[in-house]
């Protein structure tokens, strides 16, 4: 295996003079050294040694993603969209599940600082705005919108209020009116923007909505099991639910006492998983575009590693992805 003295003793130059060349480090290197150190390198098949280099360049192209659940596809997905678009742009990525477990300042610190990260994307609800100070050390993105109107706060994520509105708006189109409101964690706030953008559509609409209709989950799918026989209970004939895993949940339940969907009650449902089109009925479901959101957070990391102006706040425009399980 060729070393970078290799290297050196082939172009004729120093080793320095080397180090400066492929690490790219802003020194007065004439065009003709750069070529001599380059031709000999690839020569010599020589692979530069990663951790020699970020002592050299004080850089890592180290970025963490933090995430509450692994297992829960929908963090699966993203995580896999990001470490994609993250390798596209020379980053490697390396992914930290919480396990729905706090992250406070001080924890967050140490586990960035230990592992000599760059930045961090944050798709976790137990994990706060912290200090502005720490937020532009550390250059980090959040995926979620729980502090959108903070200016100091780098932000990429989907528009879930229009994303509920969109939902509640396909529903009462097709005819339903007694409609249950499968909802996500109370300090989850992609779960409040989704109430708010049905509620709002529901006034736009001159619908007038009872409040008991609406079940308190938790995203899961057994929480989405207890839902399914909570609108059973409610006679509702069609549900809003704000997650594909819960929605599983709640088709299991259905399966189990016999509730046909979508003949006897129509779901809608939130994410767009992959998993909708192997179940049955194929589930209609709002796609948040988790590709674009994947892309314009990595984007938004790079730009930020490289010190360049920033728009903070991106919010992806959702849709509807229609299959079979809303009849008219």
């Amino acid at each position: 295996m060729s070393t970078i003295k290799d290297v050196a003793k082939l172009a004729g130059v120093s080793i320095t003079t080397v180090s400066m060349v492929l690490n790219k480090t802003n020194h007065k290197i004439s065009e003709t050294t750069r070529k001599k150190v380059i031709s000999a390198a690839e020569k010599l098949e020589y692979k530069p040694n990663n951790i020699a280099r970020s002592l050299v360049t004080k850089k890592t192209n180290s970025i963490m993603l933090i995430i509450p659940d692994l297992i829960n596809p929908f963090f699966a997905y993203l995580s896999n969209q990001i470490a994609i678009y993250a390798e596209k742009l020379g980053y490697i990525l390396y992914i930290y599940n919480s396990h729905n477990k706090l992250i406070d300042e001080k924890s967050f610190v140490n586990l960035i600082e230990r592992n000599y990260i760059e930045a961090s994307l944050i798709v976790d609800r137990r994990v706060q705005s912290f200090d502005k100070k720490i937020n532009e050390k550390y250059n980090i993105v959040f995926l979620d919108e729980f502090d959108y109107q903070n200016a100091d706060v780098n932000i990429v994520t989907g528009d879930n209020e229009k994303g509920g509105y969109l939902a509640t708006s396909y529903l009462l189109d097709k005819g339903f009116s007694n409609i249950g409101l499968n909802i996500g964690p109370h300090n989850t706030p992609n779960s409040t923007r989704r109430l708010s953008g049905s509620l709002k559509c529901m006034i736009d609409k001159d619908i007038e909505y009872d409040p008991k209709n609406i079940f308190h989950g938790d995203y899961s799918f057994e929480g989405g099991y207890k839902a399914g026989k909570y609108f059973v209970e409610k006679g509702v004939d069609a549900i809003f639910s704000f997650s594909d895993l819960s929605t599983y949940g709640i088709l299991n339940y259905f399966y189990k006492k016999g509730v046909r969907v979508p003949d006897d009650i129509s779901i809608i449902s939130y994410d767009n998983l992959q998993m909708n089109k192997l179940i049955i009925p194929k589930l209609t479901s709002v796609d948040q575009d988790i590709d674009k959101i994947a892309k314009e957070s990595i984007n938004m990391v790079d730009r930020l590693v490289k010190h360049k102006l920033i728009d903070r706040k991106i919010l992806v425009s959702p849709k509807i992805v229609e299959a079979e399980s809303v009849r008219e």
